[in-house]
């Protein structure tokens, strides 16, 4: 498994663009996300925080996707909020997740079970099951790549990571071949927790073997 720590905003930069990304589209969507959740009082059913979170997530990530105007394209198979760059064979979708995103040390996960939308889409080699996947508007999508946002937020700070899936263990990913984690968002400041000022502007990676 490799994993990518970037610090600066060039660095996390290097490693978005191929995939014709950018880091200010989860930046504004985990800021929006997180704000929207505090809209709630105590009287609001449980849920409707992370629930509210991931609509308004999102809802942001496409609003920016489709502002790059970049080819990402959207879709919703079997009402899964679905982004791919047919291009680059890519798909992204968006999720919650445990305490262990954005820890390079810990093998993260989705915070809830998840589907057979979800599950379909994630196989053995980390492949997409998705071949000649109908769009709404009456196209096909050859997507090999399946990324997932995951964030979760502690400690003044949402974590998040880029990371594409290779297997899931019942209704839940249990590992992952490449990990890009986000410098945190801290939520006091508004934005990602760039280390600017360091000396060394490259961000540290390394692969971990699976024994």
């Amino acid at each position: 498994m490799a994993i990518h720590t970037p610090k600066t905003r060039e660095d996390l930069a290097r490693h978005l663009s191929p995939m014709r990304l950018q880091a200010t589209v989860f930046e504004r969507a985990v800021a929006v996300g997180a704000a929207e959740s505090r809209t709630y009082s105590n009287g609001a059913p449980k849920s409707a925080p992370n629930m509210t979170r991931w609509y308004r997530t999102v809802e942001v990530i496409h609003e920016q996707l489709m502002l790059l105007q970049l080819d990402w394209k959207r879709s919703d198979p079997q009402n899964l909020p679905y982004f791919s760059q047919t291009d680059l064979n890519l798909g992204l979708i968006t999720s919650s997740g445990d305490e262990f995103t954005g820890i390079a040390w810990g093998t993260p996960s989705t915070k809830n079970p998840k589907g057979s939308a979800f599950a379909r889409r994630v196989d053995e080699n980390g492949q997409m099951a998705m071949f000649g996947q109908p769009t709404d508007d009456g196209g096909e999508i050859d997507v090999k790549y399946l990324w997932i946002l995951l964030y979760n937020e502690r400690d003044g700070m949402v974590f998040l990571e880029l990371s594409r899936p290779t297997s899931m263990a019942g209704k839940q990913i249990d590992s992952w071949s490449e990990r890009i984690i986000f410098p945190p968002f801290d939520l006091a400041l508004g934005a990602f927790s760039f280390e600017e000022d360091t000396e060394e502007d490259e961000g540290f990676g390394f692969t971990v073997a699976r024994r």
